[in-house]
């Protein structure tokens, strides 16, 4: 006896409730069912055809799956991710589809640019000592590779060999010179102290001193031309005096231009005839330590030069000055253009 068929209604309703089933989870076991049937997993939603289309397409003819009635199992999420892969190939997304309507695109305009990023961290502190062992290095390293590479002017023999030690050593000597020459002006040299007080100033005019007579100089000026230096208090200019500020080591120069303004009356210049310049200290040239240049006169000429200077230590207050011992018998003439200087050298 053939067996009785169910109307297309039934099935639509069974479909519909295995799938409200599975996707809830909760999918009622039937125990008549045998435990080793196998269950039929149902398409995701969404990805299978309605019932209409599908009589429609293949005719009154085709037969829905029965649904079964054994035990279903959950949706697998692997399964799902690869049917979405699948599926993303497919449409606008797929290779030949995609091309053509990807160009019709049109994009709107740039929008304004974003805020700048965060400032990056600060990089390694390298104290300026590492650098120059590091530079050193490099330069031996590549004195000895030109040392290697330039080829020998002549082979060694047996006297020379006897020299190697003497050899290597002022070749490492000549390394290390070479190195310091190149590496001095990288090097941290200790900062120079601060001058404070210094001067160099001019005679004025022609000053005239009398035979057998001790003459302190004075009425100076101040250059106004390059190389010429004023720092510091002290200069009286019209005195010619230069008080200390400060108590310390000073270095003091003075260069004078003498002239003879006539010739002795008894005759050429005798050997006892000489000139003294001196750099006293609170004028007193026999008392206190000074600084003195001699020079005679008989093989003197009209016009020379006498020059003196040394180191006097000063205490705060103390002045030096610049004499002239004329210890001759004529008169003479300090031209104008003389100069006196002094520096501090530190305290």
């Amino acid at each position: 006896m053939a067996p009785t068929r169910r109307p297309a209604g039934a099935y639509l309703l069974l479909l519909y409730a295995g799938l409200l089933a599975a996707a809830a989870g909760l999918v009622p076991q039937d125990p008549i069912a045998p435990s080793g049937s196998r269950v039929r997993e149902k398409p995701p939603p969404g990805n299978e055809l309605p019932a209409g289309s599908a009589e429609s397409r293949a005719g009154p003819a085709t037969r829905l799956p029965e649904p079964t009635t054994g035990p279903a199992r959950s949706i697998d999420p692997r399964d799902t991710w690869r049917l979405f892969v699948r599926q993303s190939d497919k449409g606008v997304n797929g290779k030949r589809g995609g091309r053509g309507k990807a160009k019709k695109l049109k994009l709107g305009l740039p929008g304004p640019p974003g805020p700048p990023g965060p400032q990056g961290p600060p990089g390694p502190n390298i104290p300026p000592d590492v650098l120059l062992k590091e530079f050193q290095l490099l330069l031996k390293g590549a004195v000895r590779q030109r040392e290697r590479t330039e080829p020998e002017p002549c082979t060694r023999g047996p006297a020379t060999v006897l020299d190697t030690t003497r050899e290597d050593y002022e070749e490492a000597a000549g390394d290390a010179g070479v190195l310091a020459l190149l590496a001095a002006p990288l090097a941290p040299a200790p900062r120079a102290p601060r001058v404070e007080a210094a001067f160099h100033c001019r005679l004025r005019r022609d000053a005239s001193v009398e035979r057998r007579a001790l003459h302190e100089l004075g009425v100076y000026y101040l250059p106004d031309a390059e190389g010429a230096f004023h720092r510091g208090p002290g200069l009286n200019l019209t005195s010619g005096q230069y008080r200390a500020p400060v108590a310390g080591f000073y270095a003091l120069a003075a260069t004078l231009h003498v002239a003879l303004a006539e010739q002795p009356r008894r005759g050429p210049p005798r050997p006892r005839d000489r000139l003294r310049l001196l750099i006293c200290i609170q004028s007193r040239c026999q008392r206190n330590v000074s600084l003195e240049a001699v020079t005679g006169l008989e093989s003197s000429s009209e016009l020379f030069t006498i020059s003196v200077n040394g180191i006097l230590y000063l205490q705060a207050r103390q002045y030096a000055s610049v004499f002239l011992d004329n210890a001759s018998g004529s008169t003479l003439t300090v031209r104008s253009g003389s100069h006196f200087s002094a520096v501090l050298l530190g305290v």
